[in-house]
């Protein structure tokens, strides 16, 4: 059976909370016992057992959580590109909202479309495009600050959410982004793949639902790619 990690990692410290306080206790014992005496040798001995079992087990529940930690950040990585995966843009998405609904936050999300990004994959292979996909993720990375989380949700599909932010500097954070990304040259094996990308935006507080939020920005997306041609190939 499956466990949520969640349950795991709460278990995890009531189980070091636990060996700790069997530690301290056979401690405190071991201080009392004279090894004059016979009887409090045995004693001793016996506690000295506790305490090396005690730190064995706190060594590895550390394991094990520094284990759940992993398996909790792989859940929610993309693996080609290291930014969250779909999983990872919904929690994050969800925790935004819910900031906003809680404290007024507003914020905004931006959905991200490469243009004609099956034609790389057609004529260089997958390797080329997991290396356009890669060159992607570092320029959306490189344009947002540490409160903002960046997400790929699909085959070519990125997202970005800005955290704490308002319409205009959403408005001008989508400009900059749409800018850097169409100037953007992935070189791979004497070829320059030229990148093409719309993005649209939505913006979100108090009232916003997530789904409505991710449908109104991928509408504007495709609003703002329907009046483009296609183009990642050379020139």
């Amino acid at each position: 059976m499956d466990i949520p990690l969640d349950y795991r990692h709460s278990n995890g410290h009531a189980a070091d909370h636990a060996g700790n306080h069997v530690a301290r206790v056979a401690a405190r014992l071991l201080d009392t016992v004279d090894p004059e005496q016979r009887a409090d040798l045995a004693l001793r001995r016996l506690l000295e057992r506790a305490l090396t079992a005690a730190a064995e087990a706190q060594a590895r529940i550390s394991e094990q959580r520094r284990e759940i930690e992993q398996l909790r950040t792989l859940s929610v990585t993309d693996e080609a590109t290291g930014l969250l995966n779909r999983r990872g843009f919904s929690e994050a998405m969800n925790r935004a909202v819910e900031r906003g609904q809680r404290y007024g936050e507003t914020g905004a999300l931006l959905v991200i479309d490469l243009d004609g990004f099956k034609a790389v994959n057609d004529t260089y292979g997958h390797a080329a495009g997991d290396h356009v996909l890669a060159s992607v993720a570092r320029v959306l990375k490189q344009c947002v600050h540490t409160l903002d989380d960046v997400a790929r949700i699909g085959g070519d599909e990125f997202a970005v959410l800005l955290n704490q932010t308002t319409p205009e500097h959403a408005v001008e954070r989508a400009r900059l982004i749409e800018l850097y990304l169409n100037g953007l040259v992935a070189p791979w094996r004497g070829k320059n793949i030229h990148v093409r990308a719309s993005v649209g935006s939505q913006c979100f507080g108090a009232d916003s639902n997530p789904d409505d939020v991710f449908t109104q920005a991928d509408k504007n997306m495709y609003t703002r790619k329907s009046g483009k041609a296609p183009d990642a190939l050379p020139a």
